[in-house]
């Protein structure tokens, strides 16, 4: 599966040792004098290396944070509409498919989120929203008004199912496993290029460099706990469906 990325990597290292073989063999390699131009280069590029991977997995991980909060958003508007749509039915079917919208909303706000804290959705969930749909596909007819009412709330109930679907998807995404081994390797050749060098001999580098080390660390605990859209500390929260059930207050008033 990603045996091109380690061929690639690989070819990587191996030109990098030919290179340092033919290049190296000048008075000043063979004695291990360095400049500071030579340090600062290395430096650099171990450092742009390991910021080029964190920025990615970062983009990535709070594009899709973004996404899935956008979509319980978008699931919540569509719940209000079903709901509004509900009232052009007669008042046993209006009656009966608000409660069973309520009940799904509070089955997603109480269950749902805590299931998906866990890695899966909720199966009472889905058969909340299966009761919804039983009822609004069962619910008669019968004058034009109606029958554009029952339309209206279909197609909105599909955009709550759709809204399910993406968020099930959603659950156990995350960057791939080869950005996580690359960012690690990256952050740990930073933090060992200055004792390599033999530059933490005095307490005050030796200081600097667990500065580095705290940074490092910092970086890729942050772009781990960003990489679940539904886990804390940075989950996607409820709060949508707090906004659809005052929503369905203000209806019924």
């Amino acid at each position: 599966m990603y045996l091109v990325s380690f061929a690639a990597t690989l070819g990587g290292v191996v030109f990098a040792a030919v290179l340092g073989r033919l290049l190296g063999r000048g008075q000043r390699a063979t004695a291990g004098e360095y400049n500071g131009q030579a340090l600062s280069l290395i430096g650099g590029v171990l450092l742009s290396s390991f910021i080029l991977l964190t920025g990615f997995q970062v983009a990535g991980s709070w594009s899709a944070l973004s996404t899935a909060r956008a979509r319980t958003y978008d699931e919540a508007r569509a719940l209000t509409d079903v709901y509004w749509a509900a009232g052009g039915l007669a008042a046993p079917d209006r009656d009966r498919l608000r409660g069973l919208l309520k009940n799904y909303t509070r089955q997603v706000e109480r269950r749902e989120f805590p299931a998906l804290a866990a890695g899966h959705t909720s199966p009472q969930a889905w058969q909340a929203l299966d009761a919804v749909r039983g009822a609004l596909d069962t619910a008669p007819a019968t004058t034009p008004a109606r029958q554009s009412a029952k339309s209206a709330a279909q197609s909105n109930l599909a955009t709550v199912y759709q809204t399910r679907t993406d968020r099930a998807a959603q659950v156990k995404a995350g960057m791939p496993l080869i950005t996580w081994i690359a960012l690690l390797v990256a952050g740990a050749f930073l933090i060992a290029f200055p004792a390599v060098l033999g530059l933490t001999a005095s307490v005050r580098n030796l200081v600097a460099l667990c500065f580095v080390g705290a940074a490092v660390a910092f970086a890729v605990c942050l772009t781990a706990q960003l990489n679940h859209a539904f886990q804390p500390p940075y989950a996607v929260r409820p709060t949508a469906y707090l906004f659809a059930e005052a929503r369905f207050r203000q209806i019924d008033g």
